[in-house]
C-alpha cells in the first residue's frame, strides 16, 4: 500500500512537471500556453510564468509550453519572468469550468543580452532532474504551518520545489506519510561559488554623486563628513571586474573601496575611538601630500555583547530566481542563525507581491524551525518593497527591547515595481524608527535588475550597513566575518569634522564621501544624522594637501569626532591635532597608508576622475605590489589581481 501512494505521488508530479496532466474535471478550468520571442518567433524555454491572485508559477519546458493544469474558475492575470528577456502581463484572462484557456505570450529581448536558450534548456533539465528525489507532498508544510498559528500559504513551498531535503522532510513515517527526521538541523545543500549564469550584467541602477575637488582654505578651512562602513560599491565592482566587465563609472564609490580592507589600526586605551593619521608626499604628484585619517572603534568581547533582536525581511519575487540570488540568501542566512544562541531572536517577513509574516519571532536557538522556514522560501511575483518593510517594521516593533541589538536585515536585489518605488517615499519611518534604536541593514544580490540605489538610500537612511554579496565566500564574509562579529552597536550618528590650519595647508581634497557630505555649522547639530560605527570597525579617509612650504612640520589643522551613544542619548566629542613630525619620502609609506592610497587611487581610476589621467594602471600596480610583502593577505593579493585585470581589460577596450 506504502508503494502505491508514493508511486501514484510520483506520478501525479511528472505529469505536472511534464505539462501532461489529467483531463480538466467540471468544476476547474486550465490555462496551457507556450512563450516566444516576439521579433523571432523563437519558443522560451525557462520562463517563470505566475499566475495573480492565486500565486501558482510554473516554468517553461525547453518547447517553451507551459500548463496550469487546475484553475478556479475567474478571470487571472499572466506574468513572465526571465533574465534574457523584458517581462509581459497578460490581464483579464478569464478561466471557464471544464474549459482549457489557451495563450502564446510574445516577449521581448532585453538590449544586449546574448541567447540563454541553451542555457535555459539546461535548467529545465536540471529542475526535472529533482523528480527521482519526490517523496513529499505540501500537506506536511501545511500542517507545520497551522500548528504553529500561521497561514499555511506564508512562506510555503511552490509545487514547482521538488527536493525534499529542502523541505526538512526526507523519510516516511509508518503511516505512509512524511516525517520530519530527528537530527539536530535541517538538511541543507548550499549553492556553489560559481552560482551565477554567464549572464551580462543589465538593468544596473547606480547615481553619479560627482567627484570633490580642491578647496581653497582661505575660502572654507572646514571638511566634514558622516563616518561610513559600507563596501557594497567594492564587491560589486569586484564582481564586474571577475566576469571580464567594465563596471560603470557611477558605480564606483571611493570611500566603499578605501574601507572595505583591513588596517589592523591600534585599539583606544582609554576611548570609544582612536584617531590615527599618517602623511606622506604622494608617489604620483610631487606636488601634493597624501594625508590619511583612521578611525578604530573599541572591539568588545561577543561574550559580552547585548541580546540580538532580527527581523529578516527577504524578497521573494520573481527576479529573484536570477542567477539563484534567493538561493544565496539562504545560504547566507544559514550561517548568520548558526552563530546566534537562545537570548537572541528572529522573525521572518517575506514579500513579492505582498508582504507575508512567515515566522513570528522565536528564540535563535530554535534553529530547526528557523532555517525550515527559510529553506521553503521560493520565488514568485512582482516587487512589493514597501509591503514588506512596513510589515517588516511592525513586526521589529513588537520585538524591540530597549538596550538590546535591534536590527532589521534586509535581502534584496533591490528592484520595487509595486506600491511606492522610489527611496524617498519610505524614508519617514525608516528614519523614526532609526532614532528609536531599530536599525536598517541592506545585503544586495545580483547582477541584472539591480538597485543598487535603493538598497544603499535604505541603508544609509536606516543608520545601518549596505553590503552586496555575490557568492558563497563572500556571503559568509559579509554575514558572519563582518556582520555577526561587529554587530555590537558602539556609537550612533557619528560624523568627522577636520579644520585645517590655512597657514599650513593651501588646499585640500577629500577623496570620496561624496554622498556622506555634512554641512559645516551642521556638525554639532544633534538632530543631523551621521553614521553607525560597530564595535571593533575601522573608517578610513584619504586626503589630498597642498601646502604651503614643502616640509612642513607640526600642526596642519585638528580633527573632531562626535558621536552619541548606542542607545542615541548622550553626546560625546574627541578633538585631536593633526601633526607631523617631518613629511615623509614617498618611498617611507606605511603599510596601511599605502593600502588606503593605492584603493582610493584604483577607485578614481575606475570613475575616470580628472586626477588620475596622467597614472597608468601599470603604474599603480608596481607601487602596490610592495603590499605582498608588508601587508600579506587574501585582501591585498585580489587588490593587486583586479588592478592587473582592470589593466588588461583597459588595453583590450582601447585596442578595439
Amino acid at each position: 500500500m506504502k508503494r502505491a501512494v508514493a508511486s501514484t505521488v510520483i506520478g501525479f508530479a511528472l505529469t505536472l512537471a511534464l505539462g501532461l496532466a489529467a483531463p480538466v474535471s467540471a468544476a476547474v478550468g486550465s490555462i496551457s500556453g507556450t512563450v516566444v520571442e516576439r521579433e523571432s518567433g523563437n519558443a522560451v524555454a525557462g520562463a517563470m510564468i505566475y499566475l495573480f491572485p492565486s500565486g501558482d508559477s510554473v516554468r517553461t519546458d525547453a518547447s517553451g509550453r507551459f500548463e496550469f493544469p487546475s484553475v478556479a474558475p475567474g478571470v487571472y492575470m499572466l506574468e513572465t519572468s526571465h533574465a534574457a528577456f523584458e517581462p509581459m502581463m497578460l490581464n483579464n484572462q478569464e478561466v471557464v469550468a471544464g474549459q482549457e484557456l489557451r495563450c502564446t505570450i510574445r516577449i521581448n529581448r532585453r538590449n544586449g543580452v546574448k541567447d540563454l536558450d541553451t542555457t535555459a534548456r539546461e535548467e529545465v533539465k536540471k529542475v526535472l532532474g529533482y523528480l527521482d528525489q519526490i517523496r513529499v507532498t505540501a500537506e506536511p508544510a501545511e500542517r507545520e504551518a497551522q500548528s504553529s498559528g500561521q497561514n499555511a500559504d506564508e512562506g510555503a513551498s511552490s509545487p514547482q520545489t521538488f527536493s525534499p531535503a529542502a523541505l526538512g522532510l526526507d523519510r516516511k513515517s509508518r503511516s505512509g506519510h512524511p516525517k520530519e527526521v530527528p537530527s539536530p538541523m535541517p538538511k541543507y545543500v548550499p549553492p556553489s561559488d560559481d552560482y551565477c549564469d554567464d549572464l551580462p550584467p543589465f538593468d544596473m541602477y547606480f547615481r553619479n554623486y560627482g567627484t570633490n575637488r580642491f578647496v581653497d582654505t582661505r575660502r572654507d578651512n572646514l571638511s566634514t563628513f558622516a563616518a561610513d562602513v559600507d563596501d557594497a560599491s567594492y564587491t560589486l565592482v569586484r564582481r564586474y571586474l571577475q566576469d571580464g566587465n567594465v563596471p560603470p563609472r557611477d558605480a564606483v564609490r571611493i570611500e566603499e573601496f578605501v574601507n572595505h580592507f583591513d588596517y589592523n589600526y591600534e585599539q583606544p586605551s582609554y576611548s570609544k575611538f582612536r584617531v590615527v593619521t599618517d602623511a606622506i608626499r604622494s608617489p604620483f604628484d610631487d606636488s601634493t601630500t597624501i594625508l590619511s585619517i583612521g578611525i578604530k572603534g573599541r572591539e568588545i568581547d561577543r561574550r559580552e555583547r547585548k541580546p540580538l533582536n532580527l527581523t529578516f525581511v527577504i524578497d521573494v519575487s520573481g527576479s529573484m530566481g536570477y542567477d539563484n540570488r534567493l538561493e544565496l540568501v539562504k545560504y547566507a542566512l544559514h550561517e548568520l542563525v548558526s552563530q546566534l544562541g537562545r537570548e537572541d531572536r528572529i522573525g521572518i517577513v517575506t514579500y513579492g507581491s505582498g508582504a507575508s509574516r512567515v515566522l513570528d519571532p522565536i528564540p535563535a536557538d530554535r534553529k530547526r524551525e528557523i532555517m525550515n522556514r527559510i529553506d521553503r522560501l521560493r520565488p514568485g511575483g512582482s516587487t512589493n518593497a514597501e509591503a514588506g518593510l512596513t510589515l517588516g517594521y511592525a513586526m521589529a516593533q513588537r520585538q524591540y527591547v530597549p538596550g538590546h541589538n535591534n536590527h532589521i536585515i534586509l535581502c534584496s536585489d533591490g528592484v520595487a515595481n509595486v506600491g511606492l518605488t522610489r527611496a524617498e517615499d519610505l524614508m519617514e519611518t525608516i528614519q523614526s524608527c532609526a532614532r528609536d534604536g531599530i536599525t536598517l541593514h541592506s545585503f544586495g544580490v545580483g547582477m541584472g535588475n539591480y538597485n543598487d540605489v535603493l538598497l544603499e538610500k535604505l541603508a544609509q537612511q536606516g543608520n545601518g550597513r549596505y553590503s552586496y554579496i555575490n557568492n558563497r565566500s563572500e556571503a559568509y564574509e559579509q554575514m558572519v566575518t563582518e556582520f555577526v562579529s561587529n554587530m555590537e552597536l558602539l556609537a550612533r550618528d557619528v560624523k568627522i569634522q577636520v579644520e585645517f590650519d590655512a597657514r599650513a595647508v593651501k588646499a585640500y581634497r577629500l577623496l570620496g564621501y561624496e554622498n556622506r557630505d555634512v554641512e559645516d555649522n551642521r556638525f554639532r547639530d544633534n538632530e543631523r544624522d551621521g553614521g553607525e560605527i560597530g564595535a571593533g570597525h575601522e573608517v578610513t579617509a584619504v586626503y589630498e594637501l597642498v601646502l604651503h612650504k614643502r616640509g612642513t612640520r607640526g600642526d596642519l589643522g585638528t580633527i573632531a569626532l562626535r558621536w552619541k551613544d548606542d542607545d542615541g542619548r548622550e553626546v560625546s566629542e574627541l578633538n585631536q591635532p593633526i601633526r607631523i613630525a617631518t613629511e615623509k619620502h614617498r618611498y617611507e609609506c606605511s603599510p596601511a597608508l599605502r593600502l588606503a592610497l593605492v584603493s582610493a587611487k584604483f577607485a578614481e581610476k575606475l570613475k575616470d576622475t580628472p586626477y588620475v589621467r596622467d597614472l597608468s594602471y601599470g603604474e599603480l600596480y608596481e607601487y602596490a605590489s610592495a603590499l605582498n610583502e608588508e601587508m600579506p593577505s587574501e585582501q591585498t593579493n585580489e587588490l593587486l589581481d583586479l588592478i592587473q585585470r582592470t589593466g588588461e581589460l583597459n588595453s583590450y577596450h582601447s585596442r578595439r
